[in-house]
């Protein structure tokens, strides 16, 4: 027998910061292969503590509560080793400690707690990680087993199922199995703050789909009889929109209590969840329980004089879902919280499928006051809320990571998203709720993140007002589907703060944006942008708007491809600066099918809306339709941004633009309230091929080329462009 792989060597260079060299052996016995297994944690081991010898504890599956926590006699919990740590630390201070988790689920119940009291120090780290080769899973879910669901008989659920559904639908009791905390639905969406998720379900590791109607695509908003309150407008009384229907379903719906309905109900960049309060099958029209953003506009009846009319209208619509009446579908779902009753449509297979609910909504792991301590190989699985939550937190590792299965974000520095104080800006739109904006030097590396409802990862740090870095990092992980509840706005990373690096990733099969920048000095480098905005308008793959304080970030040697628009109306790019967002460099990237549609002058690849003082050089556009789209301000709208409220508040009093640190950094801010300036944004040595140049305002160009197709990798040479690898496997 042939064992072949890759194997993987650690060479130690600090305590805290280690490199890899990788070999490719052939093992042709089973002893050598574990042989070498227990050669590379010792490699591991050494690599992380150096020189130090640590005092080592084990915990697993099948560990129990009085055991010493040796390899022999584990312990059962991490709250039983972190104990056992806190205890030995006290002791011993100056000592390194490690806890290693054999293979196996840990069901969590509730978060796995660190203080300040259980922080390492510089050479000391403290470090939980799975056995190398071993899968270890922090798990907030649980289980149900296929033999446990029957048929469905009760006579009045027979009659609410569609007649093709009658016979084929299962149902498990899950108050009879223990659980009885089921959470609850709520609205979730653009402008609110992610909540944890209520229960879902999984089948061999995919979500499942709950109930709905239409199966696929939507149906539109009829006539609007009422737009409903509108927050962005100050109007903050929740008053839900009543509007109309036009297609006969919600006759089949008058014994649900609790529908809901998901789409896109104005604009094209921003969906929501929005419940139904009263059906009147007379008018056909339903009245909401909560209002829209920006109010509910139609979907059919349009007044195409009206750009708010139009905007986003071919990406509007919506559908109908937590219906045990629509369940005709394949590992289509509905649960009856009243009863505790779980109704699901068995896909093939489904005797020997891995059946899973979430229950967790508490973070998995939450990290309070604490320093140096690393997190390593350990899959993160099936809870409502996230993994990681970080709150004045340094020196904090998470490397070799998965995060998959979790209701709102992989892991967040200083966001809750729980309980959560809702507040608007003085625009009207929403605002972000921290506890806690204290990081510095985060580092993620070599995770996977995918199928999470919210978002990836959050990250801020550093100091706005002085302009203080974080030395935040983000590095070869890779990422996909971070959007499968909040279908917009759940960004595989959401940066705040000041400078943080996020390179060498991967990032794929997003509906939405891929980075969502706020803050100063961010750098995002060598990553692969591919497949992402696929049910989007007005969007970019990374995205900043609407403060001009924001400035110094970086995009430079990565690589966007095939990011276009869902359809010829809407409009996609690749990097998306908006609302005066000013003081970019993008350079050195490479653009490859992407961007475009919709309001051509402005969206390209590159799109600018009235921001200035933008570098835009030494990119390859290939075959994009727009290569740089610039929406420029005449100075009366310029004017009256600046005299905006929100954006006074952002440039005065979050940040003072015309203090010392700012006007020392930025020279660009001098006389900024008084001297517009011609504003212009700098284009040069650009090289194009089969791509367009949509240009309008003001600009400074260049040396910007066109070259024919043949000659695509000569440009590439000449800005000095190489395809790095990216994402899980390279950075290891």
């Amino acid at each position: 027998m042939l064992l072949t792989g890759r194997m993987t060597i650690i060479s130690f260079t600090s305590a805290r910061r280690f490199k890899r060299l990788h070999l490719q052996p052939s093992i042709s016995e089973p002893v050598m292969a574990k042989w070498l297994s227990a050669l590379l944690f010792l490699l591991y081991t050494m690599a992380v503590f150096g020189q130090n010898t640590p005092t080592v504890f084990y915990v697993a599956p099948n560990g129990k509560a009085g055991n010493p926590g040796t390899k022999e006699r584990p312990f059962a919990t991490p709250q039983q080793a972190r104990d056992t740590v806190r205890k030995a630390k006290s002791k011993a201070p100056g000592q390194t400690y490690a806890v290693y988790f054999r293979g196996g689920d840990y069901p969590f119940a509730e978060s796995f707690e660190l203080l300040a009291q259980d922080s390492g120090a510089l050479d000391h780290p403290v470090v939980y990680a799975g056995v190398e080769g071993e899968n270890v899973v922090f798990y907030g879910g649980k289980y149900l087993h296929p033999g446990d669901f029957q048929a469905v008989s009760d006579p009045a659920v027979l009659e609410r199922l569609l007649p093709e559904a009658r016979g084929k639908v299962l149902e498990i009791d899950l108050k009879k199995a223990g659980i009885t905390q089921f959470g609850v639905l709520k609205q979730h969406g653009f402008g609110v703050i992610p909540e944890p998720a209520p229960l879902e379900l999984f089948i061999n590791g995919a979500r499942q789909t709950p109930a709905r109607f239409p199966n696929e695509g939507k149906v539109q908003v009829g006539k609007v009889f009422d737009l409903g309150s509108i927050p962005r407008n100050g109007d903050y009384s929740n008053r839900g929109a009543t509007f109309g229907y036009e297609y006969e379903r919600p006759k089949r719906w008058m014994q649900a209590r609790d529908i809901w309905l998901h789409g896109k109900f104005s604009y094209g960049y921003n969906d929501d969840n929005l419940r139904i309060a009263e059906i009147h099958t007379v008018q056909k029209s339903f009245t909401m329980a909560q209002a829209h953003i920006y109010g509910v506009k139609s979907g059919i009846y349009v007044d195409t004089s009206n750009w708010h009319d139009m905007a986003g209208l071919s990406t509007r619509g919506y559908y109908a879902y937590n219906l045990l009446e629509e369940i005709d579908q394949p590992g289509e779902w509905f649960l009856d919280r009243e009863t505790g009753i779980l109704y699901c449509l068995p896909p093939e297979g489904f005797a020997d499928a891995r059946l899973e609910i979430s229950m967790l909504e508490a973070p998995m792991v939450r990290m309070v006051h604490t320093a140096h301590i690393h997190f390593e190989n350990i899959a993160f699985s099936t809870s409502r809320g996230m993994g990681v939550y970080l709150e004045n937190a340094h020196y904090i590792d998470i490397e070799r990571c998965t995060f998959r299965q979790l209701g709102t974000v992989a892991l967040s520095a200083g966001q809750p998203l729980q309980q959560n104080i809702q507040r608007y800006a003085p625009d009207g739109s929403g605002v972000d709720y921290w506890l806690s904006q204290d990081f510095h030097h985060i580092r993620i590396r070599n995770c996977r993140v995918y199928r999470t409802g919210a978002g990836g990862i959050i990250l801020s740090g550093g100091d706005r007002k002085r302009l203080v870095p974080a030395e935040n990092e983000v590095e070869y992980c890779a990422f996909f589907q971070t959007d499968q509840i909040n279908a917009t706005y759940s960004p595989a990373i959401k940066l705040a703060g000041v400078g943080t690096t996020v390179s060498h990733c991967h990032f794929h099969d997003q509906k939405h944006m891929v980075i969502w920048l706020f803050g100063n000095e961010h750098r995002i480098e060598n990553c692969l942008f591919e497949r992402v905005c696929t049910d989007a308008d007005d969007m970019g793959a990374i995205y900043t708007g609407r403060d001009p304080s924001a400035r110094g970030a970086i995009i430079r040697g990565n690589h966007f491809r095939d990011i276009l628009p869902p359809d010829a109306d809407s409009q996609v790019g690749a990097v998306f600066l908006d609302d005066g967002i000013s003081g970019f460099e993008i350079d050195h990237n490479f653009f490859e099918r992407t961007g475009g549609r919709g309001d051509q002058e402005m969206f390209g690849c590159i799109a600018i809306n009235g921001g200035h003082d933008n570098s835009i050089h030494h990119n390859v556009f290939l075959d994009c339709e727009v290569a740089i789209g610039n929406k420029y301000w005449t100075d009366e709208i310029w004017k009256k941004y600046l005299e905006s409220a929100v954006i006074l508040e952002r440039l005065q009093t979050i940040v003072d633009i015309s203090g010392p640190v700012y006007q020392q950094r930025y020279p660009a801010l001098k006389n900024y309230f008084t001297d517009y300036g011609h504003r212009l944004n700098k284009l040069y040595e650009n090289i194009l091929i089969n791509s367009n140049m949509a240009l309008q305002g003001k600009l400074e160009l260049d040396h910007n080329h066109i070259y024919g197709r043949e000659k695509w990798k000569k440009a590439l040479e000449k800005i000095g462009f190489k395809e790095v690898e990216v994402g899980l496997e390279s950075g290891r």
